[in-house]
């Protein structure tokens, strides 16, 4: 609590002792000579010791001392970290660790003398980017941020901080490297060796968002023996949309390295920090890294597969490389044995991680689709011309996360296509067989714009949407429409067009956009009934 002192005017004091006075006078006993003044006492004033350092020498180096001298004897000395500086008896301070502290002399009788101090760090020994000095470990194969999907990271290739370079918000100035987003059992293991055995620092560069607590997210070993991490935390970095990292460092203790040395950080529990790199601080020892021995990467034929519902299919690994595993992301979805072999559950994705002891991990994205329904044809948002084998048309992106809010009875299985920040018209157009000419019922599961401030608006096809078929063409439904989202989250449904007409063999559907841009899933032609 800040604690305030409140000040009288001298005026109001001296009114106030006059009235105190003349309350407490007593008139002269008759023929008495008794004087009226009063008597008055003073508090003494308390006399502060005064520290000082020989030499007036206030920064210190690691393992450095200074004698300090107080200017009344018979002082007790005490410090305000010992871990950073201690005192003896005779004032004599030795650092012990980096920062800055505080000596006090007391005596009673005396106010205290405190004398401030800096044990200042000198340059790393050494420093290491972990994305290539540590060798990596990830229990199940893949790293990921674990409060949203949409940051998937790989091993090795992809979206991976492992081994890239990140600008997280576009601006083109964030360029530091860092591995993160780590799991149950995931691990950094970092090699290093010293001239000599002696104390050391250890130092790591985190970045976070959330408030952290280092005991509670990871366990931090040294050849065999744990590093205690108490009482070291993280503050909270919330930034726009929970995603700003700031990076700092974060020292995780004085230890005594020998000269061969394996440092282990194990994280205990999911966790979307991020580790980017690790200085060591040695007294006079040279540091230097042992490079992670190289590994290779399990390679497979095909990296996405799909297999329906009931249904198998085979993860061909290359090369007839032996002793590998396969482990599925989720069973619920599918489901794996040791051979590969992977069984279609419900209809959505997930991966199988393939693995191999000394080998970076893979996976491989599995789509399980429902089966084909007699009569129906399906054609994917995002196999249109424009999507496939070329860079996709600027602001469209490919969502591979099996579906938006409610969208799971109505999802195609597959990915789906949004656009954002576009502007004028986009044609998107699709190549389709039907096995006879005929009537068939056009219909489009989607969902409406998600809305990204004001008010949220309904997508009705026959306003915002143009469609052709083989040329001709097709007016939607003027009842059809995608709802409106409700704030960030849009729902994915399946609206009924209208009827159109087929030819027989190669058939072409264009779909036309103009300034707004609805998510697209998949189209679907099924006979009249």
């Amino acid at each position: 609590m800040k604690k305030t002192k409140l000040f009288l005017p001298a005026m109001v004091v001296g009114l106030l002792l006059s009235m105190g006075l003349t309350a407490c006078n007593k008139p002269a006993a008759s023929g008495g000579n008794q004087s009226s003044a009063p008597q008055q006492t003073s508090t003494p004033k308390v006399e502060k010791i005064t520290v000082t350092a020989a030499g007036d020498k206030k920064n210190l180096a690691l393992n450095e001392t200074v004698q300090l001298t107080a200017d009344k004897e018979g002082v007790t000395w005490s410090s305000s970290d010992t871990a950073i500086a201690t005192v003896s008896d005779a004032g004599l301070v030795t650092a012990v660790g980096y920062g800055e502290v505080t000596i006090t002399a007391k005596k009673e009788g005396f106010s205290n003398g405190t004398i401030a101090l800096n044990v200042q760090r000198p340059a790393a020994s050494a420093t290491f980017d972990l994305t290539t000095a540590a060798e990596h470990y990830s229990a199940d194969g893949w790293w990921e941020l674990p409060s949203s999907g949409m940051f998937a990271m790989q091993t090795v290739n992809g979206w991976n901080p492992i081994a890239k370079t990140q600008d997280w918000m576009g601006t083109g100035e964030d360029t530091d490297e860092f591995v993160g987003g780590f799991g149950v059992g995931d691990k950094e293991t970092i090699k290093f060796t010293a001239s000599k055995a002696e104390k050391a620092e250890l130092m790591l560069n985190i970045g976070n968002s959330d408030a952290v607590t280092l005991a509670e997210i990871m366990k931090v070993t040294l050849n065999g023996k744990e590093i205690s991490l108490a009482g070291k935390t993280l503050e909270e970095h919330p930034g726009d949309w929970g995603n700003s990292l700031e990076f700092g460092d974060c020292s995780i203790g004085n230890v005594d390295i020998a000269t061969s040395n394996t440092l282990v950080i194990e994280f205990l529990q999911a966790t979307n920090v991020f580790l980017n790199e690790l200085a060591v601080y040695a007294e006079s020892a040279t540091v230097t890294l042992t490079n992670p021995a190289a590994k290779e990467q399990i390679q497979v034929v095909e990296e996405a597969l799909e297999v329906i519902i009931g249904q198998t299919v085979n993860i061909q690994v290359k090369n007839n490389l032996a002793g590998v595993t396969y482990v599925s992301v989720n069973e619920a979805t599918a489901t794996v044995n040791s051979s590969g072999v992977v069984t279609g559950v419900a209809q959505g994705i997930t991966n199988i991680t393939v693995k191999k002891e000394g080998m970076y991990s893979i996976r491989v994205e599995i789509t399980v689709k429902p089966a084909p329904v007699a009569g129906q044809i399906l054609v994917e948002a995002e196999d249109a011309v424009e999507l496939k084998g070329e860079e996709a048309p600027s602001g469209v992106i490919v969502s591979r996360d099996g579906g938006q809010s409610g969208g799971d009875t109505v999802h195609s299985g597959s990915a789906y296509i949004m656009i954002y920040g576009a502007s004028g018209e986009l044609t998107l157009t699709y190549n389709f067989n039907a096995d006879k000419a005929g009537t068939m019922a056009l219909s489009v599961v989607g969902s409406a714009p998600m809305s990204m401030g004001g008010d949220a608006a309904a997508y009705v096809f026959k306003d915002s949407m143009g469609i052709k078929i083989n040329g001709n063409v097709f007016t939607p439904a003027a009842e059809a429409e995608f709802p409106a989202p409700e704030g960030y989250s849009a729902t994915m449904t399946e609206v009924e067009l209208g009827v159109v007409t087929v030819k027989a063999g190669a058939n072409t559907l264009e779909i036309t956009l103009n300034e707004v841009y609805p998510s697209l899933d998949v189209f679907k032609l099924s006979s009249v009934k």
